[in-house]
């Protein structure tokens, strides 16, 4: 069959590799608005279904050939037994201690996190770059104007989504902030820290003084607007727990969310499919999601639990915390 994926960002990209492995033909088409970071986290440490999805996601990117770089990380904070045992049921090695270094004892992991390269996934996967609209009733999708045909039509355009196709979801812009810090321990570790309200990633993952902090409040947003961020509330609570630093630049991009705040996939008419809702933690369960869909389209196994149709009847919504935080 000949699939049209409209998207390029990591829903795209893997829907692309997913296919051409299941001897398809697949066309990707992208407008090429979408900032593409370097590097994004991939956890495992996920809450229910989610880290099945994780688990999907990492074997996807270990299969064909995307870049990751292992790193520990400390989760401050309670974290229930039953969401400990299910990260050990995937091979996650966790263990209580004191960390010097944050003055504060919480949950150090081994084997759940690392940087992967998105980028490479992204830039690797052949695509057209075009502006694409489709007719909201009749779903015939136009590429710089001109009609584009296909077997399958798969809507995966991330932010822009709502703005292609009629589906419950909203975009939102999502930002954060690389600092420069007086302990060099920020460079080689990923922090989760649930009590003082942020999250810290390695800038590249080898080891200094660079990293990047967040989690600022869901700004809901068309894409493609300036959005301008005060980062001094985050940046304040960042400074209680790893003392001195030195903000250099902030910056964000826009992010799909939907009213439960999970990804979501359907089909909208027939042989036209929707695939969405990242919420910020795409790199976790993008390819993961990307396979439930493609399971459905091929297959006809729905996973009734990530299925577009749960939003059936809804009209208006508020986007909540992204689904990743514990």
């Amino acid at each position: 069959m000949k699939f049209i994926i409209v998207g390029g960002g990591i829903l795209g990209s893997s829907l692309y590799h997913l296919l051409k492995e299941a001897g398809h033909e697949v066309k990707v088409f992208d407008s090429g608005k979408r900032r593409v970071f370097p590097t994004l986290i991939h956890s495992l440490l996920l809450k229910g279904r989610d880290v099945e999805l994780a688990k999907e996601s990492l074997d996807f990117y270990r299969r064909v050939g995307v870049p990751m770089r292992e790193l520990p990380s400390i989760t401050l904070g309670h974290v229930p037994q039953d969401l400990i045992t299910l990260w050990e049921g995937v091979g996650v090695k966790v263990e209580e201690k004191h960390v010097e270094w944050l003055r504060a004892r919480g949950l150090y992991a081994k084997g759940g996190d690392r940087l992967v390269s998105i980028a490479h996934l992204i830039h690797s996967t052949p695509h057209v770059k075009a502006e694409v609209s489709v007719d909201p009733e009749t779903f015939t999708l136009r590429a710089n104007g001109r009609e584009v045909k296909g077997d399958v039509i798969v809507i995966a355009a991330g932010a822009w989504n709502p703005q292609t196709v009629p589906v419950s979801s909203k975009s939102y812009y999502c930002w954060a902030t690389l600092a420069l810090f007086g302990t060099s321990e920020v460079g080689s570790h990923i922090i989760y820290d649930y009590e003082k309200g942020f999250y810290s990633r390695p800038l590249l993952g080898f080891g200094g003084n660079l990293a990047i902090v967040g989690d600022g409040d869901v700004i809901e947003s068309p894409p493609g607007r300036r959005i301008c961020v005060n980062s001094a509330d985050v940046l304040s609570r960042v400074r209680e727990r790893l003392g001195r630093l030195a903000p250099l630049y902030t910056a964000g991009e826009f992010c799909e969310g939907t009213p439960d705040m999970r990804p979501a996939f359907g089909k909208l008419k027939e042989n036209v499919y929707y695939v969405g809702g990242l919420n910020g933690y795409g790199a976790e369960v993008g390819p993961g999601i990307a396979k439930l869909l493609v399971d459905f389209i091929l297959k006809g196994e729905e996973n009734k639990e990530y299925s577009l149709s749960r939003f059936n009847g809804l009209r208006d919504f508020r986007l909540g915390r992204e689904p990743h935080e514990i």
